[in-house]
């Protein structure tokens, strides 16, 4: 009898180790969301990009486009570095909305808001040459993959075009 005892305490106390707790899945996921937007924003060489990536993504990480083009990091990894030489956000903010606990990961659906400010030299939003703030938010889900004691990002799909405010 002390035999099966001591048995069922170790397997629940395995089970306990195993099952991850969605509050604390949630805080780290986010915690990592809220650094690689501020990263994002320090950027400024290739190796910086590519560092970051190695470090946050898998390395079969893949991106699926709102059209539903898939991209590999070979790809998106152009457009990060072209991005180097553009006006830097004035803020990148990445929200969960949803958190979905799965086998060996989870996945989120993730609201990320980025602001800039322009000047508006066209007059595309109003009177030319006007300081203008534009706002873009996205949605995007990503599935991320629990690595030794990290967690990192598998892929990442945009879930429609982004919805744009000019203020």
């Amino acid at each position: 009898m002390m035999r099966m005892t001591v048995a069922g305490v170790a397997a629940v106390t395995w089970l306990q180790t195993f099952t991850p707790d969605p509050f604390q899945v949630r805080t780290d996921l986010q915690s990592l969301y809220d650094e690689s937007s501020q990263a994002v924003l320090q950027f400024d060489t290739e190796k910086d990009v590519d560092q970051f990536h190695d470090v946050l993504c898998t390395p079969d990480w893949t991106f699926v486009d709102a059209d539903g083009g898939h991209h590999t990091w070979a790809d998106v990894r152009t457009e990060a570095i072209r991005a180097l030489g553009e006006p830097r956000a004035d803020s990148i903010v990445q929200m969960i909305d949803k958190l979905t606990i799965e086998a060996g990961g989870a996945s989120t659906t993730v609201r990320r808001t980025m602001v800039r400010t322009i000047v508006d030299a066209d007059g595309r939003y109003g009177r030319k040459g006007a300081s203008r703030t534009i706002t873009e938010t996205t949605t995007f889900r990503d599935a991320w993959v629990r690595s030794a004691d990290t967690w990192r990002q598998k892929s990442r799909a945009q879930t429609g075009p982004p919805k744009i405010v000019v203020g």
